[in-house]
Formats: structure tokens, C-alpha cells, sequence
């Protein structure tokens, strides 16, 4: 896989910085297929959030939190992660092509729906995610799905 060519959703973003049921998928593929990923607004709001949610949820401190916050600024310094702009508008547009045409057959949310349409405006062509419904959107949409 090429850099920039590869589009991590948020829940894979997590998976790589917070232990849960999918963190050992998502480190041996990196390291298997190591690429650079976009990551822009919607990653940060999304990511922040579900580590603020664990915390809610007592799945994880606010130490550890805080950790995995750093962690993602560090794999941003470092260019493992790499800033994006997110064109709004016209990933939303996208995002409602993509729900017409697909959620009442996948039952997408449209955040999936969202990551999906900024995958394809940022030229991806391989999409990580662990979410069942959001994997078959990325497939309807022409990306193909890892891991």
C-alpha cells in the first residue's frame, strides 16, 4: 500500500492506541503493512470523544486517556499520522450519495457514512475498519476493506 492511500476509521485509530478486542488485529496489520494515515477533523473529534466515552464508561482512567492523546500527537509529529482537510461540504454531499444509495440496505450511521465519503475525496483506496456495516459501505463504495 502506497502512503496516503490507506484510511483508518476512528474505531481502528482507537483500537491502535487503546487495548480492546481489536488492538491486536490492528498493530500486527500496521506493522505488517505499515502506511501512512490521513487523519483530519472528524478523526480528532471522534477519537477524543470515544477515549472521553471509555473513561465515562470505566473502561479506561483519565491518565490513559490522556496518553492515548498524546500518542496521536506524537504519530502526528512524526508523520505516521498526517493532517488532512476535510472538505465539508462537499464530503457531506458525498456522505448523502453514499447514504441514498446504500443505508437503507447496510443500516449505516452517518458518521460511518462521513468517514466513508472523506476515504474516497482523499483518494484512498484501502479502508480500516472493524465495523461490520461501515466495511460493507467501504466495499458498495469501491474501497477495499482491511484488515
Amino acid at each position: 500500500m502506497t502512503p496516503l492511500q490507506t484510511y483508518a476509521d476512528s474505531s481502528f485509530l482507537l483500537s491502535l492506541n487503546v487495548e480492546d478486542g481489536n488492538t491486536k488485529d490492528a498493530g500486527r496489520f500496521i506493522s505488517r503493512h505499515p502506511s501512512l494515515l490521513p487523519f483530519n477533523p472528524l478523526h480528532r473529534l471522534e477519537v477524543s470523544n470515544g477515549l472521553r466515552l471509555q473513561v465515562w464508561r470505566g473502561q479506561i482512567d483519565p491518565d490513559r486517556r490522556k496518553s492515548a492523546l498524546r500518542q496521536i500527537e506524537e504519530d502526528l509529529s512524526e508523520g505516521l499520522l498526517v493532517h488532512v482537510p476535510l472538505p465539508w461540504t462537499e464530503a457531506l454531499r458525498k456522505a448523502e450519495q453514499l447514504s441514498a444509495a446504500h443505508a437503507e440496505k447496510l443500516g449505516c450511521r452517518s458518521a460511518d457514512t462521513l468517514h466513508v465519503a472523506a476515504a474516497l475525496l482523499a483518494g484512498a483506496k484501502h479502508f480500516l475498519s472493524f465495523d461490520k456495516r461501515q466495511r460493507e459501505l467501504a466495499k458498495a463504495a469501491g474501497l477495499e476493506v482491511k484488515p
